[in-house]
């Protein structure tokens, strides 16, 4: 797991498998361990690169605003660094805003994009639930509530009375601090692809649970409609956060239909 400069930040990231490159972004407090069930999904036709954003886990930062333009640098930086010219992109929540930008602002670095419970504007009433909670511990909370509020969104029914027969009520592993959770929740906020989403011009693939409370599913299928020939792939039962088999298979068709030349591989 190397950190190693990548532009202005020391990045910490992973990389796993043979094949075409494939760029994996996380959500909102994630890092490189939100895609360990993934990656050897996909690790045997592909080269599966994570990591963690700036302000998230171990990777090293200035303190200093950013947004998701900022994000969708550093992960083109990253790529630099690893000499690759294309890759195939895949970004979750607000990973989903990441690989918008990338995809409207570096579209030739793009073999195929997709997007998975994401959208082009937040919806208001998560947005106010997590600044709620987020105002709740800087009054003298504990992280770990607004981490299990997030759960609350991010997961099933089914999937918390699993938990509640299983005697689990843990929010996981943190590894955010919670300015660091703060300043990504304000790139959240700050994004809005409404009025450029119909400007992305790669062949994308958009991924939505049909159970998603966090991002209704509605808001995916607004996005699939806004992108000139994407299609839309409804999860039976699925969450926001989605088991990776559910939706690993999504990835693995659509990117497959768009190999990458190896003269287009790496610099």
């Amino acid at each position: 797991m190397p950190r190693e400069n990548v532009g202005n930040i020391k990045m910490n990231y992973e990389v796993s498998g043979n094949g075409e490159p494939a760029v994996l972004i996380t959500g909102l407090g994630g890092d490189v361990s939100f895609w360990y069930g993934m990656v050897p999904l996909l690790s045997d036709r592909f080269e599966v690169i994570t990591f963690d954003f700036r302000n998230c886990g171990l990777t090293e930062c200035p303190d200093e605003p950013f947004d998701m333009e900022t994000l969708a640098g550093d992960v083109i930086s990253l790529l630099d660094h690893l000499s690759i010219t294309k890759a195939h992109v895949m970004g979750w929540s607000m990973g989903g805003n990441v690989a918008q930008e990338i995809a409207l602002r570096y579209p030739e670095r793009v073999a195929s994009l997709t997007l998975v419970s994401t959208y082009m504007r937040r919806p208001s009433r998560s947005s106010y639930a997590m600044n709620a909670v987020l105002d709740c511990v800087r009054s003298g909370g504990d992280i770990e509530c607004l981490f299990k509020i997030m759960q609350a969104f991010c997961m099933t029914e089914e999937a918390f009375r699993k938990r509640e027969e299983n005697g689990i009520d843990t929010p996981g592993k943190i590894t955010s601090t919670l300015e660091q959770f703060a300043s990504h929740l304000a790139a959240v906020d700050g994004f809005d692809s409404r009025l450029r989403a119909k400007d992305i011009r790669v062949p994308t693939r958009v991924i939505h649970g049909k159970s998603d409370i966090m991002v209704p599913p509605y808001m995916g299928e607004e996005l699939a409609a806004e992108i000139e020939g994407a299609d839309f792939v409804s999860i039976e039962g699925g969450g926001h956060t989605l088991s990776p088999k559910t939706y690993a298979w999504a990835f693995l068709e659509h990117a497959s239909k768009y190999p990458i030349s190896s003269e287009f591989t790496r610099k």
